[in-house]
């Protein structure tokens, strides 16, 4: 995390001072006078105001259990909200770059991702770089590679999937052109290679989640994308596959192992009743994860018990920042997806003439999206840090 705060730290002075300040005030003053920019800044704006406004309601009239309270130090607890706005920096950077450099960048991120992704499958047989077992199954290991946890990579990895499928189905609409562009037919070949990859290392996380949500999120984007004879053949293929695959006992055991599924019930419980006690404001961003262990050691009288954040995106804003920030977390998930909907009615050719390719993979962005909200109904993935990074790298290519 440290690594990748300082470098987009770097980056921002790069762009605000490497060239006139003016410049960039300049682009930032014309980026406002575009709707979609000026849309997501405002709800971006409306979101981080709610989370503030938590922390001043939770200072002034905390909650506690057990003779236990919060403490808010508020300019440390409004940290993460640098994070709402770095897609509107970075897509000043990308617009100072032309097409063919706006490829090269996205292009270098999916080939990282491919890179990634054979070294996570690497992982799963022999632990390294960071062994993190998996229970009941003896000497494979979860795919987390420098993240540290599984379920950082099964929300961050989804989406170089699936704009690497979307790119997998514009090359192949290219070899079959009367006059296909030079070298369409490598390309094809190695984008299928980085999907191939890429959904092998997703998969080994082991997430229970994630492996309802990827073929829910495939199966969408087949019929989002695909012709319509291809839509019922890839997709009744696809349903038979994971049929057979829920079949193999390693898979079965995991679907059926009812390991945190107890903990994430108390959790969501705790924070329900979070916003019982607190409906308008909730106890504070962030804060009800350290309130849920003084909820929980009060209910049991024990000092032994599992707290942390909500295990599900909702129910962590709505026991953190109450029903006005829930609302606003949804409008703000309304704005990205309409950032994505207005360009998804382009065509693929429109695309290409407007912006050099890199309008192309909006239905795959869309989908991604899907399986993220999906792999939030158990985990918080919106807040964590790494996932933020990878969330405001696809938002600014949506601006753009």
């Amino acid at each position: 995390m440290a690594m990748m705060s300082v470098g987009a730290f770097i980056l921002f002075l790069a762009l605000a001072f490497g060239q006139p300040p003016a410049q960039f005030m300049g682009e930032l003053k014309a980026e406002w006078k575009r709707p979609a920019f000026r849309s997501y800044f405002i709800i971006s704006s409306v979101l981080a105001a709610t989370s503030a406004l938590s922390l001043l309601a939770a200072k002034f009239f905390p909650l506690g259990y057990g003779g236990k309270f919060i403490e808010i130090h508020f300019l440390k607890d409004m940290a993460k909200a640098w994070y709402f706005f770095w897609p509107c920096i970075l897509v000043i950077g990308l617009k100072r770059l032309g097409p063919v450099q706006q490829n090269t960048v996205l292009h270098t991120w999916l080939l990282a991702f491919g890179v990634l992704s054979s070294l996570g499958i690497l992982q799963y047989f022999i632990g390294w770089p960071r062994p993190q077992p998996i229970p009941g199954e003896l000497g494979h290991f979860h795919t987390t590679l420098f993240l540290g946890h599984h379920l950082s990579v099964a929300s961050i990895f989804i989406f170089p999937f699936f704009v690497t499928l979307d790119w997998v189905y514009f090359s192949y609409q290219q070899t079959i052109n009367v006059d296909p562009k030079p070298g369409s037919k490598l390309k094809l070949k190695a984008y299928s290679l980085i999907a191939i990859l890429g959904f092998a290392a997703l998969m080994l996380t082991y997430s229970r989640t994630l492996w309802v949500a990827l073929p829910t999120g495939i199966l969408l984007w087949v019929l989002f994308t695909l012709p319509k004879r291809l839509k019922i053949i890839t997709g009744t293929a696809l349903l038979l596959l994971a049929l057979g695959v829920c079949q193999y006992p390693p898979v079965q055991r995991r679907l059926h192992d009812g390991i945190g599924i107890s903990t994430r019930q108390e959790l969501w419980l705790a924070n329900l009743e979070f916003l019982k006690q607190r409906p308008i404001t909730g106890v504070g961003w962030h804060h009800n994860q350290e309130l849920s262990g003084y909820y929980l050691m009060d209910k049991y009288k024990s000092g032994d018990v599992f707290s942390g954040h909500a295990h599900n995106n909702f129910l962590d804003i709505l026991g953190s920042q109450g029903s006005f920030g829930a609302l606003a977390w949804l409008a703000w998930c309304a704005c990205v997806i309409g950032l994505l909907l207005g360009k998804r009615k382009r065509s693929l050719q429109q695309s290409m003439s407007s912006a050099g390719t890199s309008l192309v993979f909006s239905k795959g962005l869309l989908c991604a999206w899907f399986v993220f909200q999906m792999n939030g109904l158990t985990q918080v993935n919106f807040w964590e840090g790494k996932v933020e990074h990878q969330l405001a790298w696809v938002i600014a290519w949506s601006l753009l």
